[in-house]
């Protein structure tokens, strides 16, 4: 996993770019005006980009690509005709150029506040793992199996969550697909149960198959709890030691350095 100051810059100039085109979408809106200093200032800013290597064709089509499937996600009449489903799509978030791939399950109240997966307390706690692994949140790829929050009751749920059916799931199982297969990632995290019956097919408990290497489509995958699960558990330390020995796993598949300190973390 490349994580020097090259990539991390290279990874927030994909990431502003993309969403740039996103809010552009999003308004409607296929131009900006710009005061004519600042549209200079954009071009020097685009030179300096362009001769750092920071984007290529090939960054470029993957972010187009993004964009086709969140647009195909909005308009989906299986998504907008499903009455247990809230209509705030909440997509992927990361780089595209990522290595590896974290999928919980769905949106909740926060990341459909903000529009962007994990921000809540799971989000809080998994950017610290992310951190632990050395490692910078726009570095990495974050998503949900299902992309819309599933309603409680009438949708007037407040901050209430519930996790995706079966059916959900299916629905939204083939905008994964094309979203990993788009980043084409080496490694990818499974969070809990949902994101790994859905991914995997496996309905065994998480704790009989945590700690393996699992694989899906010909990609490497790992299983373990979702961090929600760890903000509630009555043994943290010895839970969080467990997600952190699959982090491991997944640091060394990555060929990341691994330093005796990580290897110590929750011992």
């Amino acid at each position: 996993m490349k994580d020097d100051s090259i990539e991390i810059k290279r990874s927030i100039a994909i990431s502003a770019l993309h969403d740039l085109k996103k809010h552009l979408s999003d308004i409607s809106q296929k131009s900006v005006n710009i005061q004519k200093d600042k549209l200079q200032k954009l071009i020097n800013i685009g030179t300096q980009i362009n001769q750092a290597g920071f984007i290529n064709n090939d960054q470029e089509s993957r972010i187009e690509q993004i964009i086709s499937l969140q647009n195909s996600i909005e308009t989906d009449p299986d998504f907008i005709n499903i009455a247990s489903l809230r209509s705030t799509p909440v997509f992927g978030d990361g780089s595209l150029e990522s290595e590896i791939v974290f999928v919980g399950e769905a949106p909740g109240y926060e990341e459909e506040v903000q529009k962007k997966p994990f921000v809540g307390p799971s989000g809080q706690l998994l950017g610290k793992i992310i951190t632990a692994m050395g490692l910078d949140r726009k570095q990495i790829y974050i998503t949900n199996i299902l992309k819309y929050r599933p309603k409680l009751g009438d949708g007037k749920q407040g901050h209430g969550n519930r996790k995706p059916s079966s059916d959900e799931v299916k629905i939204s199982i083939n905008y994964l697909l094309q979203e990993i297969n788009i980043i084409n990632p080496k490694v990818i995290i499974i969070l809990g149960g949902t994101a790994m019956e859905g991914l995997l097919n496996i309905k065994e408990p998480i704790s009989s198959v945590r700690g393996k290497i699992h694989s899906f489509e010909g990609t490497k995958a790992i299983v373990t709890y979702h961090p929600s699960f760890l903000l509630r558990s009555k043994n943290q330390i010895s839970d969080k030691r467990k997600v952190w020995e699959d982090m491991l796993i997944a640091m060394e598949l990555l060929e990341m350095k691994i330093t005796d300190r990580q290897r110590a973390y929750f011992s």
